[in-house]
């Protein structure tokens, strides 16, 4: 349960964060005029963008953080602040000092990076941020391998151009790969690519397997063949791992001879810029 002391002035779309914040008891407190940082079991306070204090009264003075939207007009909820600082700081808490009830709204951080809000009738809930965050992005479609021409490709290739004779990987070959030279992916810290595979001038029944170059082999087939002299493809979203200490690359392994053909047609970046 909370006390507050506030002055507010609201329109349809806006309201404005209280000036002058008490917290009584194991509330939500935050940089000067934010709603929501730390969860807290004293009262805690703050001058305007400066860290929680516990035990004082947060006066932001005349420094607000205004919530804007929830109208019929304006749904989604923004937070706008002044641009000298940041519209919400959230501070890590340990969990143990999270309580297992907290106002709805309510927001708090972990250590581990896990964000904890106060749910649907006070009950503690977590955001899973840990695939939603990354956004996934297409990107013009790059031709980063073909084996039938496999020196135009030299760029992109970091190991195993050895396991190509006439335009074929050979049988049981490993090729490791890098999307480096896919802009955004080495900016933005991609994790991830969407590849079409190709196989063609096949020369009997077999399988391939793209993987990360991070770990050996699984014995899963990302594309199949069953017989010679086939065109066949398959789009295939592949994890990046790390050649040799070269980022962002990922293996393809053939069980039998033929060509092989990647274009790459979209990435998951973990750092996406401003857009």
């Amino acid at each position: 349960m909370r006390e507050t002391e506030e002055t507010t002035s609201m329109t349809t779309d806006e309201t404005s964060s209280t000036t002058r914040r008490r917290i009584i008891k194991a509330g939500v407190a935050a940089g000067a005029g934010v709603g929501a940082a730390a969860v807290v079991a004293t009262p805690a306070a703050a001058d305007p963008g400066q860290p929680v204090l516990i035990g004082v009264t947060n006066d932001a003075g005349a420094t607000e953080t205004v919530l804007r939207g929830g109208s019929a007009l304006a749904p989604t909820l923004t937070v706008d602040a002044p641009s000298t600082r940041p519209p919400l700081v959230l501070t890590p808490t340990p969990s143990a000092s999270i309580p297992q009830e907290l106002p709805t709204g309510s927001l708090a951080v972990t250590p581990s990076g896990e964000l904890v809000i106060g749910g649907k009738g006070g009950a503690r809930a977590y955001v899973n941020t840990s695939r939603w965050a990354n956004r996934t992005m297409a990107v013009p479609p790059q031709r980063i391998l073909d084996t039938r021409a496999i020196s135009t490709y030299s760029g992109n290739i970091l190991a195993g151009s050895a396991g190509v004779t006439s335009g074929k990987l050979n049988a049981g070959k490993i090729i490791h790969l890098t999307v480096k030279n896919v802009p955004p992916a080495l900016a933005e810290k991609a994790t991830a690519a969407y590849v079409n595979i190709t196989v063609a001038g096949t020369v009997s029944a077999g399988v391939l397997t793209a993987y990360s170059s991070s770990i050996a082999k699984p014995q899963t087939s990302s594309l199949n063949w069953w017989g010679p002299n086939q065109i066949l493809s398959n789009l295939v979203e592949v994890q990046l791992g790390s050649y040799n200490g070269n980022a962002l690359s990922f293996a393809i392994h053939v069980s039998a001879a033929t060509s092989v053909i990647v274009d790459v047609s979209g990435l998951i970046l973990s750092s996406p810029g401003t857009y």
